[in-house]
């Protein structure tokens, strides 16, 4: 597909849009992830000939290892939000052995005008300095924000900067520019190099060096994003500056700190970054942001049962409501209380915690995606679909642990063999990832694989020795008996105590 002319394709009564990456049905959106929409628009732009599992495999998931289980997924959510249910299908008609063919009659037109689509890559350290790769890490969150803001562009998110590295970017996301960038230190001088590259990451079309020191970092990140911007869509009037919800740029550097220890999705690091955001916190007391960071470390610590975790929850509840009195438009404020909340076992209360934060920043794919496994945590499964669903749709890439409360969802649903290839297709990428291996045990049993949910405590065991019984219910605490009394007696019936 040419990326500055893509396609819009239409079949009655569908319109996909790959340029406004839409699917829409009688002129309104249609709930569909950015996966299932490449698989949608390969399917028919090879809708000649049949299209095999190595097809998708090589080019939707890049040659990874991919299970069976995972394309037929794939394939059935496709059809999920086409409506094509049916035994005939209209749409997607499966070959027997050989793949599946997109069937329907296709009228393609073409798109001139197609926002640019940016990717900023994660800004390089070199390996003397890898103790300012927080400082590089930040700067590449505050550039994609900054260039979200800007309606002339889209701007891929800091997942897909994460999950894509320094790879070539798959040709059907239609990449017009890549923002690509290094930090180095001298002395009190931190240079920034930036480039913007075309779409095939080879050719320069603009570089600029930034001198910042660390006391003008806050202001020197938004003078970057205004240079980005003006360079990626010029003419285009430049946004407010980023507000960062501090000034301190002492308390911005430790907040940092703190989001590339979070980052890290251990744990153990959950323990170092709840240090600098409470050491952000106490630089300035009025930053929003780190007192709320602090709320979900606490949350995390007191699930794990971790050395030094509070015994209740009370902590960080109190933190969260903190944060939303510094700043009742922080999005993060609400949807920290609301993650609190849902372990705490008030429905309504996080209900109305994750609306607040979705009313602050409707675009979030994490607040989405939280909200959407705390109401698996509060056994809705029915109202957790839909949210994860949405969380999908707003974000191509994401961490592998992303794809855990879509196996919980689907466990609590009654859906075992979609549960079981969901968490396993989660733990080939995080090995250590017990909330999954946890729930694997639940699943097995139900599915009557009692040997399966053995070998998973057993597991269990060897990655953590003290996970017990206790840890489980702290970590799923449904406030739905039948729910919560079926985790338990599955994990007893399996070894664990």
């Amino acid at each position: 597909m040419d990326t500055a002319h893509p396609e819009i394709w239409r079949f009655e009564p569908f319109v996909l849009n790959m340029a406004a990456s839409e699917l829409t049905r009688d002129g309104q959106a249609v709930g569909i992830e950015p996966q299932s929409l490449r698989i949608l628009a390969y399917l028919i732009a090879n809708r000649d000939r049949v299209v095999s599992r190595d097809d998708l495999i090589e080019t939707i998931w890049q040659g990874r290892s991919i299970s069976d289980w995972a394309v037929s997924g794939a394939i059935k959510a496709v059809r999920a939000a086409l409506g094509d249910q049916g035994k005939e299908k209209q749409f997607v008609r499966t070959i027997h052995s050989r793949g599946y063919r997109f069937v329907a009659d296709v009228i393609p037109q073409v798109q001139n005008t197609p926002k640019p689509t940016v990717l900023v890559r994660l800004f390089r350290v070199p390996p003397d300095v890898e103790s300012a790769a927080y400082l590089a890490d930040g700067l590449t969150d505050d550039l994609i924000t900054s260039l979200s803001r800007h309606h002339g562009l889209k701007v891929m998110s800091y997942n897909s900067s994460r999950a894509l590295s320094d790879k070539e970017p798959p040709k059907d996301i239609g990449i017009s520019n890549i923002v690509d960038g290094s930090l180095r230190q001298f002395g009190d001088i931190i240079r920034i190099n930036v480039s913007v590259l075309d779409s095939t990451g080879t050719d320069q079309v603009w570089a600029e060096r930034f001198d910042l020191t660390r006391a003008s970092l806050l202001a020197g990140h938004d003078r970057i994003g205004d240079r980005l911007a003006d360079v990626l869509s010029p003419g285009r009037p430049v946004a407010h500056p980023l507000q960062h919800g501090t000034r301190n740029p002492e308390a911005y550097d430790q907040y940092l700190k703190g989001r590339y220890a979070y980052f890290r999705y251990e744990p153990a690091a959950f323990a170092e970054a709840l240090d600098h955001f409470s050491r952000a916190a106490k630089l300035d007391p009025t930053f929003a942001d780190a007192v709320a960071q602090q709320a979900y470390c606490r949350n995390t610590l007191y699930v794990f049962g971790l050395p030094g975790a509070d015994k209740t929850l009370d902590a960080a509840e109190a933190l969260a409501r903190r944060a939303i009195q510094l700043d009742d438009g922080s999005a993060l404020g609400y949807a920290k209380l609301g993650w609190v909340l849902g372990y705490r076992g008030q429905p309504d209360a996080t209900i109305a915690a994750f609306e607040a934060a979705l009313a602050r920043n409707p675009d979030s794919a994490e607040v989405y995606h939280s909200y959407g496994e705390t109401m698996n945590r509060l056994a809705q499964p029915d109202l957790a679909e839909p949210l994860l669903r949405t969380a999908f749709s707003k974000d191509s890439y994401f961490p592998p642990s992303w794809d855990f409360p879509r196996g919980h969802t689907a466990l609590l649903l009654g859906e075992h063999a979609q549960a079981i290839a969901q968490f396993c297709s989660v733990l080939e990428k995080v090995d250590r990832f017990i909330p999954a291996r946890v729930q694997l045990v639940r699943a097995y049993c139900e599915a009557g694989d009692r040997e399966a949910a053995a070998a998973e405590v057993a597991k269990i065991k060897t990655i953590a020795p003290k996970y017990s019984l206790a840890h489980a219910e702290r970590m799923f605490p449904y406030p739905v008996a039948k729910v919560r009394d079926g985790l338990i007696a599955a994990l007893t019936g399996a070894g664990m105590t």
